[in-house]
Parts: C-alpha cells; structure tokens; sequence
C-alpha cells in the first residue's frame, strides 16, 4: 500500500485547493474576505496542536543505530508487535552507505536488459542488501554481485542537498525527479484555474462560473482519488505515461478552443485538463520523489524535489501573462510540446518501482 499511502499527500492538497474556492465563492464581498484569511490561521493552529503527536520515521531511527525506538515508532504505526519481517527489509539500509558503481549511472528503463531466467523450483532464494543488483525490462531485480567492503568504506557517508548529484548512483535519479517536479509546472496546469472563471463567466453568470469553478475543484478530488486505489495494482509508469497523453490532447483542445473563441469547446476543456492531470501526472512526480532515493538520501531528495516543483510553479506563472500577451493562445503550444517531451524522457528512464522495495530501487540505478 505505500503507493496509495503516498497519494494521501496529493489528496490531501487538492482537498484543500476545493475548500480554498469554496472559501472564496462564499466569501467573496464585502467584509467577508477576513473569513479566508482566518480559515487559514485557523489550519495552522491545528497544525501546531497536532505536531507533538506526529512520530520520527522508523527508517530514520534505524539508520541513526537508534533501533530500540525504531521498532517502538513501527510497532505502534503497525499496530502489531511483529514487525520483524518489514526490519528485516532495511538490511542494506542499517548496514552502511551503498557503494559507488563503476559502470554507467544512466541505464535507460526502456533498453534494460531482459529479466534473468525464471529461479529453479518454487522457492525464490534471498539476495544479500548488499549485492549489487541491475533493473531488468519487467522490473525485476538482478544481482550481479557483492559489494565490496572497500567501496563501502570510500562512499561518501553524509548525503546532503550539495553533494547528492556528485554521488555517481543517485545523480540519474536526482535528475529524474527534477524533471518529473519541472516538468508537471511545464504542463501548464496552473493556467487552467487561472483561466477557469474568466472562460466560464463568458457563458454564465458570475454566480454560475463560481459554481462551475468550484466543480473543476471537486473534479480534482475525485479524480485524485481515483488513483489511490490503483496506483499500487497497476504501476506508477502506466498512471503518469497515460495521464501526460492524454493532458497533451486536452490543452491542446483549451488552447484551440481558446483561440477559437469556442467558449463551449474551452469550457469542457477545463475539465478535460484536471481530470486528465489529477490522476497520473498529480501525484506520481511526488510518489516517485519518496522512492527513487534511499534513507541517505530521502531528506536531499525531497529537498530538490520540493525546490523544482516550486521554481516551476514561479516561472509558469511569472511567464504566462507576459507569453500570452505576446503569442496569444499559441503559449499553450508551448505547454504541449513541454508535455511530450517529457513524456518521451520519462518513458525511456523513469522505471516501475511497483513491488520493490525502496533500496532495491536504489540499487537499481548503481
């Protein structure tokens, strides 16, 4: 379940861009703009309330030697006593930083080499942590043999937000969630809301266009939430590959109805755009940020993934009005041409991490 888990995080943020419009639909005249100001003051209260309540990944504590309290935090998020099954996982983990791989960090996903011949018998033995492994064409992991204790001895043992993309194994990934995090801001979804009330009130009334707006919100939820339960039987690569074409045809359709001045064409457009974005090219990028990089790395990871995604946020919407101005409608060419260039890099490099666990990914890109 830790690709529906991980989907929480997107859904909770939708469920607060529709209590936002709700918000501002209610609260749009006279004194009453004070309400969303404090409904947010409001929020942040309660996340001061709770924050002494929340729990240090059991991860974290395991690799800090702190392993008494490790298990503690995961008996009690498990709420079984056994958790020495899901421990037992963390081996390659609590045992040292990986080693530097001395072949090519790069592979490409789509040219990986085919799966190793099916094991003997029933019985799948057990691979070492600490055994170099390779990703193959079904997502399988390969081992291809042990590390040696010298090379875990001359990693770098601190990964911070400065050296990560000088550490050979974790730079293609680095680079992948870059560009998953750019890339979503790339596709222009920010332009639908910025468009959303101002393409509806051309054929409603300003009452009706917030409605109409508020559902584009209520659109986004349920498609987010759609994904949750699916994210982890089909695989992330199908979600995001599959939401990024067909979001490629949808602003193209705004953009023509745009320019067309086919208000009922952009309209439905609008909606075409969310729920062709909410389900795949939403919350992957984030999913994908949380499992491309092991414990050593979660923390830089994160960090560079949080930073792209708020640069590409900045950029899109300093850009936007200044393009529009200037090419018109043909700014969401740009967009388009952003999606699938994309959906090409993403379709050669971003492997499935379905059913792997977080270090055999890791190891995946040695």
């Amino acid at each position: 379940y830790r690709g529906t888990l991980n989907l929480l995080n997107q859904l909770s943020i939708v469920v607060g861009i529709l209590v936002t419009l709700t918000v501002g639909m209610l609260a749009n005249s006279g004194p009453y703009w004070r309400i969303s100001v404090g409904f947010g003051l409001l929020l942040a209260c309660a996340h001061l309330l709770l924050a002494p309540f929340a729990v240090e990944s059991p991860r974290f504590l395991w690799s800090r030697n702190k392993h008494a309290e490790a298990r503690a935090v995961l008996r009690k998020l498990r709420c079984t006593a056994d958790v020495d099954d899901e421990v037992a996982t963390w081996g390659a983990t609590a045992a040292g930083p990986p080693a530097a791989s001395s072949g090519r960090h790069c592979q490409p996903y789509a040219q990986a080499e085919p799966a190793a011949d099916a094991a003997e018998g029933s019985s799948t033995p057990e691979v070492d942590p600490l055994q170099r492994t390779q990703t193959s064409s079904n997502g399988s992991m390969k081992p291809t043999g042990p590390v040696e204790s010298e090379e875990l001895r001359g990693e770098v043992a601190s990964v911070t937000i400065f050296n990560i993309f000088r550490i050979r194994h974790y730079r293609q990934p680095w680079l992948l969630v870059l560009a998953l995090q750019f890339g979503q801001q790339l596709s222009g979804i920010n332009t639908v809301f910025y468009f959303s009330s101002s393409v509806l009130e051309k054929m409603f009334s300003r009452q009706v266009s917030g409605i109409l707006t508020m559902m584009i919100g209520v659109l986004n939820v349920l498609a987010t939430a759609a994904a949750a339960p699916v994210v982890d039987r089909f695989g992330r690569r199908p979600l995001l590959l599959s939401s990024m074409a067909a979001m490629a045809i949808s602003v193209t359709l705004l953009g023509v109805g745009l320019g067309l001045r086919l208000n009922l064409l952009a309209a439905v457009s609008l909606y075409l755009v969310v729920a062709s974005f909410a389900p795949g090219y939403g919350p992957v990028p984030f999913l994908l940020g949380t499992e491309l990089f092991d414990m050593r790395a979660a923390s830089a990871g994160g960090s560079w993934a949080l930073a792209a995604n708020w640069t590409g946020t900045f950029l899109v919407a300093a850009a936007f009005l200044p393009l529009l101005n200037l090419i018109g409608e043909w700014v969401f060419a740009i967009f388009v041409a952003a999606i699938l260039i994309c959906w090409v890099v993403f379709y050669v490099y971003v492997p499935e991490t379905k059913g792997r666990t977080i270090d055999e990914i890791a190891m995946g890109f040695k």
